[in-house]
C-alpha cells in the first residue's frame, strides 16, 4: 500500500517536473506558455536541470557584484553620516562659543557699572570670578566637542 502511493506521488511529481512549454507566434510576437496558445504551437525542449546548471555561475557572480555594491553603498552612507555628525558638532561648538561670549559680555557690562561706588568693588570681584568660571565651563565643553570632531574626522579618513 505504501509502496503504491509512493509510486503514484513520484509519477505525479515527475510529470509536473517535465511539463511541456509551448512556443507560439501571436501577431509576430514569440511567447511561451504552459498551454498551447494557438493551433500551430510548438512544444519546446525545456528542462530545469539545464537552467539551474547554466545559471549557477552567473548567480555567484551576481551575488559577488551585489555584495560589492552593497559594501560601497554602506561605506558611502557611513561617510555621509560622519560628515553630518561633524557639521552638527561644529554648529554646537559655534553655539557654545557664542553663548560664552554673550554671558561674558553681560558680566563685563555689569562690571563697568560696578565701578561707580564702594560696594561695587566687592561686586566687581564677584563678577570677575563668575566670568572666569563661565570661561572655564564653556572652554571645557568646546574642548570636548573638538575632541569628538577630531575622532570623527579620523574615522572618516580611515574609510
Amino acid at each position: 500500500m505504501k509502496m503504491t502511493s509512493c509510486l503514484i506521488l513520484a509519477t505525479a511529481f515527475s510529470a509536473l517536473a517535465s511539463a511541456n512549454v509551448y512556443k507560439c507566434d501571436i501577431d509576430g510576437v514569440i511567447t511561451y506558455s504552459q498551454i498551447p496558445c494557438n493551433h500551430d504551437a510548438q512544444i519546446t525542449e525545456y528542462t530545469t536541470e539545464q537552467l539551474s546548471s547554466t545559471s549557477q555561475p552567473q548567480t555567484n557572480q551576481s551575488a559577488a557584484e551585489a555584495k560589492a555594491t552593497m559594501d560601497r553603498l554602506s561605506e558611502s552612507i557611513k561617510k555621509r553620516d560622519l560628515r553630518i555628525a561633524i557639521n552638527r558638532l561644529k554648529s554646537d561648538k559655534a553655539r557654545l562659543q557664542s553663548q560664552r561670549d554673550n554671558k561674558i559680555a553681560k558680566l563685563k557690562s555689569a562690571k563697568r557699572s560696578a565701578n561707580n561706588n564702594l560696594a561695587g568693588a566687592v561686586w566687581e570681584d564677584s563678577l570677575s570670578e563668575e566670568m572666569a568660571a563661565i570661561a572655564v565651563q564653556y572652554d571645557t565643553d568646546v574642548r570636548a566637542v573638538d575632541a569628538e570632531i577630531d575622532r570623527l574626522n579620523d574615522e572618516l579618513k580611515t574609510l
